[in-house]
């Protein structure tokens, strides 16, 4: 009877602490591990603050001296001095290799309050040494339209069901969502949301899925066909409240990149 009890008091512990799980909005983000072997293009951004060095957002490498990320991330008052990136490692703010910022350029139409023009561009001091690890990414070209309903991959270090962070990068197929459907979920979703800018994409599973990027994955890549065609441009309020993500559309910007990148 003591096992019965007992066995009883553990299966209605472990409902419990699910639910309670479940109930503090930590859902599994993001799929299953990945490695910067299968995505060398993307590093991780350091900021420093009180001496101590750490994670704020992903970004991709573009040349040997430049990285884009999201400008969201990239305060005006962040000195480019107390910014580096981790080129080369697939572990959260460890290993790889690490260049200081020299400077960084903020789109000139960039708007916080919705998101247009979420992008930024960030000028190492040094050049990253190319490997199987540390590679450029292929920009897609100026004005490509990605279609409704195509499948594309992103990845990044952030929120799993069990940390705020997760220390190994991770990897997710997702979709892409009609812009104008997306735009409506989002304004439906939860006060606060605006409708979506020209210049974004949306992509997410509908309708109940649960692959999609969160909290520390800003800046991160998202890739149609080894193409890099959008960029993580915010973390929603919560995540579980909709099960779609915005991303500043490379293609609105490849111009742009290509004449600002060093």
């Amino acid at each position: 009877m003591m096992f019965s009890t007992t066995s009883a008091f553990i299966i209605i512990t472990l409902v419990a602490t699910a639910t309670a799980l479940k109930d503090a909005g930590v859902y599994i983000i993001g799929g299953q591990p990945s490695s910067v072997e299968e995505y060398p293009s993307i590093v991780q951004v350091e900021r420093r603050d009180g001496g101590k060095w750490h994670f704020i957002c992903g970004a991709v490498i573009i040349s040997k001296r430049t990285v884009v990320s999201t400008a969201n991330q990239i305060s005006k008052k962040v000195k480019p001095c107390n910014l580096r990136i981790r080129a080369g490692s697939s572990k959260y703010e460890k290993g790889g290799h690490i260049v200081r910022v020299r400077n960084y350029q903020i789109h000139p139409d960039f708007v916080r309050k919705n998101g247009t023009s979420n992008i930024v561009l960030l000028t190492l001091r040094t050049r990253l040494p190319m490997s199987n690890v540390i590679q450029p990414a292929f920009i897609v070209p100026s004005g490509l339209e990605v279609p409704d309903n195509h499948e594309v991959q992103e990845a990044g270090w952030g929120e799993t069901r069990f940390s705020n962070h997760s220390e190994v990068l991770q990897q997710a197929i997702v979709y892409t969502i009609n812009h104008d459907e997306c735009s409506r979920r989002f304004v439906a979703a939860a006060a606060g949301y605006q409708a979506l800018p020209e210049n974004m994409i949306c992509a997410g599973i509908l309708d109940g899925g649960e692959r999609y990027t969160c909290n520390r994955d800003s800046g991160g890549p998202l890739y149609m066909d080894g193409m890099l065609v959008g960029l993580v441009t915010s973390a929603r309020k919560n995540c579980t409240d909709l099960s779609l993500t915005r991303y500043t559309k490379v293609s609105a910007f490849t111009d742009w990149i290509k004449s600002n990148a060093d």
